[in-house]
């Protein structure tokens, strides 16, 4: 039963004769309507509090979806620069290596040359020691011919041949320039 106000003020009840005081009773029951209405009032006030915050449930709910969306897109998202970002690492990984490798082979290359270069050195020098050698003991053994005597046949500005005796001989004299020559007979 929807009882109003108004339907409280409005009852009749019939008289006896022995009956409850009728200014009483209405008296109460203008109390009753006044709190009834003030009870319907604050009825209809949560009610429309109610309705209001169902809307703004429905609203945060859907908020909440969008950003639950939102987040699987990124974590989407994320996953896919993830592996993009790793795909990259690991080119640059394989392209560093490449390069490494590169520089380890090249690097082989050049020792190679080095220790080529460092060979030919080493014979030269070797080379260079057995010549040296023999030319020392050459002049080694002038220096013991030195006191005897040698023929020497020069040519004069005239063309004129001359014969002398020398103390040591041809052996005995010698220059850097005679090396130098040799070393031009060899290399042609």
């Amino acid at each position: 039963m929807d009882l109003k106000p108004e339907d409280i003020l409005e009852v009749d009840f019939s008289r006896s004769f022995r009956g409850y005081s009728e200014a009483e009773v209405r008296e109460f029951l203008e109390e009753l309507a006044s709190r009834w209405e003030t009870l319907l009032e604050e009825k209809e006030k949560i009610l429309q509090e109610n309705r209001e915050l169902k809307r703004k449930l429905v609203e945060k709910e859907e908020y909440l979806k969008r950003i639950d969306a939102q987040i699987e897109e990124w974590k989407k998202q994320l996953e896919v620069e993830k592996e993009l970002a790793r795909k990259e690492a690991a080119m640059i990984v394989e392209e560093a290596e490449m390069k490494a490798y590169k520089i380890v082979e090249e690097a082989m290359a050049r020792k190679k040359d080095i220790e080529a270069g460092y060979n030919e050195l080493l014979e030269k020098y070797r080379l260079f020691q057995i010549r040296f050698k023999s030319l020392l003991q050459t002049f080694m053994e002038s220096i013991e011919w030195k006191g005897q005597e040698w023929e020497v046949m020069e040519q004069d500005k005239k063309g004129t041949v001359k014969v002398e005796k020398e103390e040591g001989g041809e052996i005995a004299r010698f220059s850097l320039k005679d090396l130098k020559d040799e070393g031009r007979m060899r290399r042609s």
